[in-house]
C-alpha cells in the first residue's frame, strides 16, 4: 500500500533527501525504510521525539559523528569461540567511543529537552573494553606495543636484532662500494639481504635469494647475518602469535559487553535515524501538527519544492470529507493534492510539516492514489486503462479510515462515458465515507460536486490577463478550465476558437456561464471582505489613536500634580527659613500631608468619577461601553447593548458623552454562529488576549455558560497570560484545566457568570 502511493506522491523522494542527512550507513537504511505508522500513540510520541531533537538542534550541536555498522561483528561474537580481526576491533572501538561522547551529551540535557535524556541509559560508556582497546588498537588498524607486556618485550628484541642485521650490512656494503653500487637493504620472505653484482662470490660468502629483474643483480643474504636472520624470524612468529591470543583475549572480553554493545548500536542508529529526521523538518521550517476530524493545512508547502531553494506559494488545504478541485491545467490542482497527501504521510511517519502552526491533520490509516500519465508497458495497458486498473484496486480495499487521491479523474477516453464513470467513483467512494480529493476537467464531474452534500469544491486562481497561475485555491468555487482563452491567447485563429465554442452543447455552455458567474460572485465577496478587513484596520486605529489621547492626558495631569508638589514644597522652605519655631514646622507638616492626600485623590477619584444611574462607562479590561442601569453597593448593573451585565464598580470607567452630531452609531449584533472553543495555538500574547476578550464578550451575548480555551503546552507562557487575564475578568466564574478527554493542561475550561 505504502509503496505505489508513496512513489506517485513523491514520499520516497522526500526520504532519499533525509537520509543523504544520516552520518552512517545504518541510519541511513533505517531513514530509507521508513513507513508512516497507523498507531496514533506511536506516530504522537514520534512527533514529539522530533519535536525536541529539532529543539536540540537550534540550541546545540549534536556531537554524532561518522560510526561503522558493526551488525555484522555482533552476530559474529554471538558464535563462541569466534576471534575478531584487528579492523573489526578497530570498528567496535570507533563505536565505543561515539557512544560514550553522547552517553555523557545526553545525560547532561537541560530540563526542557528531558523528553530525550533516556537516550543515555541506553547508551554504554564502554567500561573496561574500551580502555583496553583504546591501549590495543590503533586508528591504523594496528595491534599496539601497549597490548600486552610480553609483545612489548618480543617487538623490543625485534627492533634490536634488526638493527643489529642493519648495521652489519651497511657496514659490508660500504665496505664493497664496487660490487653493491646502490647500497641498497631490502627484505625477501622475512629475511634482510642487499643487492650485489654477480661476482660477489670474490669477496665474501652468501646465499642467494632472488634475481632482479634485469639479471644484472643479485638479492643475497651474507653468511654473517644468517643467524640473526634466523633470531629475528622466531622472534616475528612470536609476534604473530601473541597478537592472537591478544585478539582471542579482546574478542572474549567484547563478548562479555556483547550484550551492551547490541543496545548501544541500536540506539546510536536511532539516534542517526531521529537527527535526520529532525535536521529535515528543520530544513522545511517544520511545524507540530495536531490530529483533528478534518484536514485544515494553513499556507502548507511541498517540501521538495522547498528543498529546490525556489520561492514556493503557500497554500491553504481544507479537506472535511470529499474535495472536488477544478481549474486550468497549469494552476497547481496536482501539486496541491500530492502536498495535502505527502505532509499527511509525512506527519504519521515523524516529521514535522512545512504548514503554519495550528494546522491540523486527520489521522488516516490507509493512503491510495492515482496520479499521473504512466503507461503499464509490461502489462500492454493504454494510460486509460492502466487508471482504470489502478483505480480499480482502490476501490476493492477503500474505507472509512482511507485517503484517496485522484488527478484528473474520468481523464484519458470519450468525455462523456468519462465523466459518467467519475461521477459513479465519486458515489461509491462517498458511500463508503473515504476522505477523497479529486482534480477534473469535465464539467458534468464540476456540478455534481457542487451539488452533493458530501463534496466540497475549490478552484484554482487563474489570472487571465498574464495567462498566469496564481497557485491559491478558491473555496466553494467551480473554476473555468480555460482552454478557448488560452488557445486564443496563443495564437489559434478567431474563427477556430468561435467555430469550437458554437459546437459546444447548449448544456456545456450553460454550464460554463453557470461557472462563470460564481466566480464573478467569488471575486466580488473577496473584494468585499477586503473593504471589510479595511475597515476594521481603520476602526483599530482610530482606537490606538483614541488610547494614546487618553494616555497623554493622563501624563499632563500627572505632570501638573508634580508640579504642584513642587511649588508647595518650595513655598513651605521659605516658611522654614522664616520661622523655626515648633508652630511653624507643624504647619508644614499639615501642608504636605495635605498636598500628598489632594494628588492622591486626584489619582484615584479624577480618571473613574462616581459612579450613577445614567453615566456612560467604559467596562475594564475589555473596553466595551455601556449605560449604568442600576447602583447596588460596590457592583453596578450595566446594559451593552442588549445585555444586561453586573460589573464591580473597581471595573469601571466614566466616559464623556460624545454629542449625537459628533456620535458614530455602532451596533453590536448577536453573533450568527457562535462555537463555544477558541484556539488561540501560535498567537503572540497581546493578540491572544485581544481575541479571548472579544470571544468571552461573544459568549456572554449569546448566553453561553461554559467554553473552552484552547492554548496549547509549549513553553506555558500563553497559558500563564490567559489564565492571569481570566483572573481579573468579571465575566468569569471559575476556570480550571481540561480533563484527559478535553485536551489536558494545554486547554482551559471557563465557567461564566
Amino acid at each position: 500500500m505504502f509503496k505505489g502511493v508513496g512513489r506517485q506522491l513523491e514520499y520516497d523522494k522526500l526520504l532519499y533527501e533525509t537520509s543523504r542527512l544520516a552520518k552512517s550507513s545504518a541510519g541511513k537504511d533505517r531513514v530509507l525504510s521508513l513507513q508512516p505508522s497507523v498507531n496514533y500513540q506511536e506516530v504522537n510520541r514520534n512527533l514529539e521525539l522530533t519535536d525536541s531533537f529539532v529543539k536540540l538542534l537550534k540550541e546545540r550541536t549534536l556531537p554524532l559523528e561518522t560510526f561503522p555498522d558493526v551488525s555484522p561483528l555482533i552476530e559474529k561474537l554471538k558464535v563462541e569461540g569466534s576471534v575478531l580481526s584487528v579492523e573489526e576491533l578497530l570498528n567496535l572501538l570507533k563505536l565505543l567511543e561515539q557512544s560514550r561522547v553522547l552517553k555523557n551529551f545526553f545525560k547532561n540535557l537541560p530540563e526542557h529537552l528531558s523528553r530525550i535524556s533516556f537516550y543515555s541509559e541506553r547508551l554504554t560508556g564502554g567500561g573496561e573494553l574500551l580502555e583496553r582497546l583504546r591501549e590495543s588498537v590503533d586508528e591504523s588498524g594496528e595491534i599496539l606495543d601497549t597490548a600486552s607486556p610480553q609483545l612489548r618485550s618480543i617487538r623490543k628484541n625485534i627492533s634490536t636484532v634488526s638493527s643489529r642485521i642493519k648495521e652489519r650490512l651497511n657496514s659490508l656494503v660500504n665496505r664493497h662500494e664496487d660490487i653493491c653500487p646502490d647500497r641498497i637493504i631490502t627484505e625477501r620472505e622475512g629475511r634482510y639481504v642487499i643487492l650485489v653484482k654477480p661476482h660477489f662470490r670474490k669477496r665474501f660468502q652468501a646465499i642467494v635469494h632472488d634475481r632482479s629483474s634485469s639479471g644484472q643483480t643479485f638479492y643475497v643474504e651474507p653468511l654473517s647475518v644468517v643467524e640473526l636472520n634466523n633470531r629475528l624470524r622466531e622472534l616475528k612468529r612470536e609476534e604473530a602469535e601473541e597478537v592472537r591470543r591478544v585478539l582471542r583475549e579482546l574478542s572474549n572480553l567484547a563478548r562479555s559487553y556483547l550484550s551492551e554493545i547490541e543496545s548501544s548500536f541500536k540506539a546510536l542508529v536511532e539516534i542517526d535515524f531521529r537527527y535526520a529526521v529532525a535536521y529535515m523538518s528543520l530544513k522545511l521550517s517544520g511545524t507540530f501538527p495536531t490530529f483533528g476530524r478534518e484536514f485544515n493545512l494553513k499556507g502548507a508547502k511541498h517540501p521538495l519544492l522547498i528543498l529546490t531553494g525556489k520561492e514556493v506559494v503557500p497554500v491553504d488545504l481544507k479537506l472535511k470529507r470529499g474535495l472536488v478541485i477544478t481549474g486550468p491545467n497549469t494552476g497547481g490542482k496536482t501539486v496541491s493534492l500530492k502536498t495535502l497527501g505527502l505532509l499527511s504521510m509525512m506527519a504519521q511517519s515523524g516529521f514535522l510539516i512545512p504548514a503554519q502552526e495550528g494546522s491540523s491533520l486527520l489521522f488516516v490509516r490507509k493512503w491510495f492514489s492515482d496520479i499521473g500519465d504512466e503507461q503499464s508497458i509490461e502489462q500492454s495497458l493504454s494510460t486509460f486503462s492502466s487508471h482504470v486498473k489502478r483505480i480499480g484496486e482502490i476501490l476493492r480495499e477503500v474505507d472509512e479510515d482511507s485517503l484517496v487521491l485522484l488527478d484528473e479523474l474520468g481523464a484519458g477516453t470519450d468525455p462523456v462515458e468519462g465523466s459518467a464513470l467519475a461521477v459513479a467513483i465519486l458515489k461509491y467512494l462517498k458511500d463508503k465515507k473515504a476522505k477523497v480529493v479529486a482534480t477534473t476537467h469535465f464539467t458534468p464531474v464540476k456540478l455534481y460536486a457542487y451539488k452533493d452534500d458530501y463534496y466540497d469544491v475549490a478552484s484554482v486562481l487563474f489570472d487571465e490577463e498574464s495567462l498566469k497561475p496564481l497557485y491559491k485555491l478558491a473555496y466553494g468555487v467551480v473554476g473555468k478550465s480555460y482552454a478557448l482563452i488560452v488557445a486564443k491567447r496563443y495564437g489559434i485563429p478567431e474563427e477556430v476558437v468561435e467555430t469550437a465554442r458554437s459546437l459546444m452543447g447548449a448544456e456545456d455552455r450553460m454550464a460554463e456561464e453557470i461557472i462563470e458567474a460564481l466566480e464573478r460572485e467569488y471575486k466580488k465577496l473577496v473584494e468585499e471582505r477586503r473593504e471589510v478587513e479595511r475597515l476594521k484596520r481603520e476602526l483599530k486605529e482610530k482606537e490606538e489613536e483614541l488610547f494614546r489621547k487618553e494616555r497623554t492626558l493622563r501624563e499632563e495631569h500627572s505632570r501638573k500634580l508634580k508640579e504642584f508638589i513642587e511649588e508647595l514644597r518650595s513655598k513651605t522652605e521659605e516658611i522654614l527659613k522664616e520661622r523655626e519655631a515648633s508652630k511653624a514646622r507643624e504647619k508644614l507638616r499639615k501642608l504636605v500631608i495635605t498636598a500628598k492626600n489632594r494628588a492622591k485623590l486626584e489619582e484615584e477619584v479624577k480618571p473613574k468619577g462616581e459612579i450613577k444611574v445614567g453615566d456612560l462607562v467604559k467596562v475594564l479590561p475589555s473596553g466595551r461601553k455601556g449605560r449604568v442601569i442600576e447602583v447596588s453597593g460596590k457592583k453596578a448593573k450595566v446594559l451593552i447593548g442588549p445585555m444586561k451585565v453586573d460589573v464591580k464598580l473597581s471595573n469601571l470607567v466614566k466616559v464623556e458623552e460624545v454629542p449625537k452630531e459628533e456620535s458614530l452609531g455602532v451596533s453590536v449584533p448577536v453573533p450568527n454562529r457562535f462555537f463555544p472553543e477558541i484556539k488561540l495555538l501560535g498567537m503572540r500574547g497581546e493578540e491572544a488576549i485581544r481575541a479571548l476578550e472579544e470571544f468571552l464578550d461573544d459568549a456572554l451575548i449569546v448566553g453561553a455558560k461554559e467554553v473552552k480555551v484552547v492554548h496549547g503546552y509549549g513553553e506555558g507562557i500563553l497559558k500563564r497570560l490567559v489564565r492571569e487575564y481570566l483572573k481579573e475578568s468579571p465575566y468569569v466564574k471559575s476556570f480550571r484545566s481540561g480533563g484527559p478527554q478535553e485536551g489536558g493542561d494545554g486547554v482551559t475550561i471557563v465557567e461564566l457568570k
